[in-house]
């Protein structure tokens, strides 16, 4: 687990330095998402923009299912990354405050709120050992 953080936080490193664009906030997630929920870029900035957006979305529905209990989310096993902003994005609108905190910190709430493990209640954080980590049904809006 912790080379999956370390590798993940030195892809953010080198990409941030290569391209100049980072979701370091929630700020930059909702700037740079909202241009991925657009698609249409005016320059080269907005398609990194985007890109990093979409690095950090594919990031968190990856590891996401594999996060301890109190924080685990499990996306939807075939969810297109666009359906994954979406839900940021509503969650970002929802918590204006705290969009001065880490983007994908931010994106892994926002997976947890709509998508819950099967398991990960109350009741399960009780037991002992491992959890199955089963996807839930996708909420109905």
């Amino acid at each position: 687990m912790r080379v999956y953080i370390i590798v993940t936080s030195l892809a953010f490193s080198v990409i941030g330095d290569a391209r100049g664009t980072v979701v370091d906030t929630g700020a930059d997630a909702q700037r740079y998402c909202q241009l991925l929920t657009e698609g249409s870029f005016h320059d080269n900035g907005e398609a990194r923009s985007a890109g990093s957006c979409e690095g950090m979305i594919e990031t968190a529905m990856l590891f996401s299912p594999n996060l301890p209990a109190d924080v685990r989310a499990c996306p939807p096993a075939q969810g297109s990354v666009l359906e994954s902003v979406k839900v940021l994005l509503r969650y970002l609108d929802n918590n204006p405050d705290r969009l001065n905190e880490p983007g994908i910190t931010l994106a892994i709430e926002a997976f947890r709120n709509d998508w819950p493990c099967r398991g990960d209640d109350a009741e399960a954080s009780e037991r002992s050992g491992p959890r199955p980590k089963t996807r839930l049904p996708k909420k109905s809006k």
